[in-house]
């Protein structure tokens, strides 16, 4: 892989301009920095290979955290705070956050007035939440300290009634091609059931100029025969033809449709079709959330049609601004967190991280579809997940493999974390690391539940690469 400058249309997508911040220059600059530093190792040469042609995992499975406790709960979202703490979001008939402490003991429960989608742990120490629209910022204890309404939430609802009329509109026309195509069919077969007809009648016309000839007693009862069953073959044709030509003034999808419809109106598509409500709760749904030293960023689906847009508000969720859209993501999921060196993106559809101000602006991204490499990402949708170590070191958490891996805030790959037993499928895969590094936290949540990565119980797994050499790219290479 060679450094690869970021393509024109990336650069200029994602990007919603906002007036400058006291406190912000350093930041500014670092990102100045970084993007200058990608021009001068772009101009030099490509990027150089890896030290090493496999990466040996520096963590291995120590433990389980077992969080849900019934078929009717659900572990949706964890998060692991500054003392080690591990913050589990479950759904059901009593949302709340449980608290495990850092041996995996449960120590505490946090009722919540809404079902977490989202979790995550402020540099402040508040903990953010997530869910069904809403948004709440808890005191370290588990209070409530704000509850707010997503400033997505108008959007959504607007949103919702669109998709409901595009997708009325696009089942619409399809019921009318399948029209098309019924009636289309029909008068083939129409025009062969004639045809036969014609047949049929034409050898009754043979048989009753045979019987005007005055046949011989034993040939006259063959012709009476013959003539039986010719007209038993025009009954069955006739009625056949009939079905036929009542199917062209009414083809069976359009019967159905209407009788979906009770009969009454204009015919409805015949396919299920969400309704309003369910098309809302799907827009308001929050994928992530993550704070910064006091700003707050989340991802949601989009408001103007496919993928996810990005939003910033203050630590009261107010000034809220979309700061970012069209990004992509599977399944439902886009990890997006955000640290004071900016914002990281686990774009997974696309197999790579990208790097934004607090603007949206492009600073870099990394990563590309490669199994075998180290720096690479493997499966349909990775990685999943992203976050984040002290040092600012970029953690990347892959679903069906199950691999987690370290990357330099500029990108560059730095080791093979672990790998865990996961079930195959494309999923959310959120991933914590504790203050000091010493363990790593993976989200199961097919088996609900939270697998714990120690350094001590390191192993032998490996990742074979053909090249680990780096892609890397910035706005200015």
């Amino acid at each position: 892989m060679r450094t690869r400058p970021l393509p024109a249309a990336a650069a200029a997508a994602w990007v919603h301009q906002g007036p400058r911040r006291p406190g912000r220059q350093s930041r500014r600059v670092g990102w100045l920095l970084l993007g200058l530093g990608g021009v001068l190792a772009g101009a030099a040469e490509p990027a150089a290979e890896s030290a090493a042609d496999s990466a040996t995992a520096t963590h291995g499975q120590a433990r389980l955290i077992k969080v849900v406790d019934g078929a009717s709960e659900k572990l949706t979202t964890f998060a692991v705070d500054g003392q080690g703490k591990v913050l589990a979001g479950v759904g059901g008939p009593r949302p709340s956050i449980r608290v495990y402490d850092t041996g995996g003991a449960r120590v505490d429960d946090w009722n919540l007035p809404i079902q977490p989608e989202a979790v995550n742990v402020g540099p402040k120490g508040d903990v953010f939440v997530a869910g069904q629209g809403k948004l709440l910022k808890l005191e370290a204890r588990g209070v409530i300290k704000l509850e707010s309404q997503s400033p997505n939430m108008p959007h959504a609802a607007a949103a919702a009634v669109d998709i409901h009329k595009r997708m009325l509109g696009h089942l619409e026309k399809t019921l009318a091609k399948r029209i098309e195509g019924e009636i289309k069919t029909y008068k083939k077969r129409l025009v062969e059931l004639e045809r036969k007809l014609a047949d049929v009648d034409e050898s009754l016309f043979r048989l009753d100029q045979r019987e005007l000839e005055g046949p011989a007693e034993d040939e006259a009862e063959e012709i009476e025969s013959e003539r039986t069953k010719l007209q038993k073959r025009r009954a069955t044709l006739a009625r056949l033809q009939e079905k036929v030509e009542y199917n062209i003034l009414n083809p069976p999808s359009q019967r159905r449709a209407a009788a979906a419809k009770g009969g009454k109106g204009q015919p409805q598509p015949v396919e299920p079709v969400a309704d309003v409500e369910q098309l809302i709760a799907a827009q308001m749904k929050i994928a992530s959330i993550s704070a910064s030293q006091d700003e707050v960023f989340f991802a949601c689906s989009s408001s103007t049609g496919s993928g996810f847009d990005v939003w910033r508000t203050d630590y009261q969720f107010a000034r809220a601004k979309k700061i970012g859209e069209g990004l992509r993501g599977c399944c439902g999921q886009l990890d997006v967190q955000a640290n004071d060196n900016g914002i990281y993106v686990a774009e997974n559809t696309r197999h790579r991280v990208r790097a934004f101000t607090r603007d949206g602006g492009p600073v870099l991204e990394f990563g590309s579809r490669e199994r075998d490499a180290a720096a690479g990402f493997g499966g349909c949708c990775n990685p999943m997940n992203v976050a984040f170590g002290d040092d600012g070191s970029v953690y990347t958490a892959e679903s069906g493999s199950g691999r987690i891996k370290r990357f330099s805030e500029r990108g560059e790959f730095m080791e093979l974390v672990g790998q865990v037993e996961l079930v195959p499928g494309c999923k959310k895969v959120s991933i914590a690391v504790s203050p000091r590094g010493d363990q790593v936290y993976m989200l199961d949540i097919t088996r609900g539940h939270i697998i714990v990565m120690t350094r001590e119980a390191a192993g032998a797994a490996s990742i074979e690469t053909e090249s680990s050499a780096l892609a890397v790219k910035t706005p200015a290479d």
